[in-house]
């Protein structure tokens, strides 16, 4: 005999989840502790592609990357994944300015990540097209949002994204452009966190602040104590200041005494980040199901 799935643990593909499903789930203190340990291996300036600390405007730039050109036919002008192309789909998102999609993609071209190819219809165009450096990152990168959802919904799970399955991400990356406009809408539905997606690691590092005080009731941390965030993730110190400052403002952070050093993570924070984590998991979902259709599609 079988033994019973945990409660809740059990997902029917055709129904939608909801971010209030999630939050309600009674793994979710797990699967967002797997959410933040899987996103801080990806972000890594060491890992993540051209050597940058990751920001909402770089990430956006590199799955558009990966989308246009699973979805380019030579024979169709329309679908040709040139930087005039990826400019147009990136401001969909509202953080990347043309300046720096014109850097980025300049130091992934340097870094391997990126190749620019003459069109062989027309010589005058550049595609835009990954290597394979990107796209085992874009594999790595995609299985970070499904290892939580993993957690929660075990049965029948998401065993194509997890094993970072090639023809999977090309199907996924093929229908992903379809769930763009609730992505974006997403993003700036969760407006207490736009500041901290925009800014250079500075998402990954409150996280990181959230992670370390689940674990430790009644956490505490001064500025003195993120040396460690800050190395992890390439910034300054002075950036860190900045980023404690901004959540304190925020109201994400507080003193427990006025003017001292000392820190404490607020109701607020929690969340906020919370909501965000069940809202990205919601569209992970849905693009995953966009993926089993376009694998069907293909014949898988």
């Amino acid at each position: 005999m079988m033994p019973e799935a945990p409660p809740g643990s059990l997902h029917d593909p055709a129904a939608p989840l909801t971010a209030e499903a999630i939050l309600a789930h009674p793994g979710f203190p797990e699967a967002r502790r797997v959410f933040i340990t899987e996103h801080k291996k990806v972000y890594e300036p060491e890992v993540f592609p051209g050597r940058f600390g990751a920001d909402v405007g770089r990430v956006t730039t590199l799955a558009i990357i990966v989308c246009l050109y699973a979805n380019y036919v030579r024979g169709d002008r329309e679908t040709w994944p040139t930087l005039k192309k990826l400019k147009t789909t990136v401001a969909r998102f509202g953080f990347a300015s043309p300046r720096l999609i014109d850097t980025f993609v300049a130091r992934l071209v340097q870094t391997g990540d990126l190749e620019l190819r003459k069109q062989p219809d027309d010589s005058r165009m550049r595609l835009l097209c990954p290597t394979e450096k990107l796209l085992s990152w874009d594999r790595e990168w995609m299985a970070a949002h499904y290892a939580p959802l993993d957690i929660l919904y075990p049965e029948p799970g998401f065993p194509y994204a997890r094993e970072r399955d090639t023809a999977f991400q090309i199907a996924h990356a093929k229908c992903a452009i379809e769930a763009f406009d609730g992505i974006i809408a997403m993003i700036w539905s969760n407006m207490d966190l736009v500041f901290f997606m925009s800014s250079t690691s500075a998402l990954i590092i409150l996280l990181s602040l959230l992670d370390r005080s689940a674990a430790e009731a009644e956490h505490q941390f001064r500025e003195a104590d993120l040396g460690d965030l800050a190395t992890r993730f390439g910034v300054s110190r002075s950036h860190i200041r900045n980023i404690l400052a901004a959540a304190e403002e925020t109201g994400f952070l507080t003193r427990p005494v006025p003017r001292k050093p000392h820190y404490r993570l607020t109701p607020r924070l929690v969340a906020a980040f919370d909501r965000f984590i069940a809202d990205s998991l919601v569209h992970s979902d849905v693009t995953y199901r966009l993926g089993l259709r376009g694998l069907a599609a293909a014949g898988r």
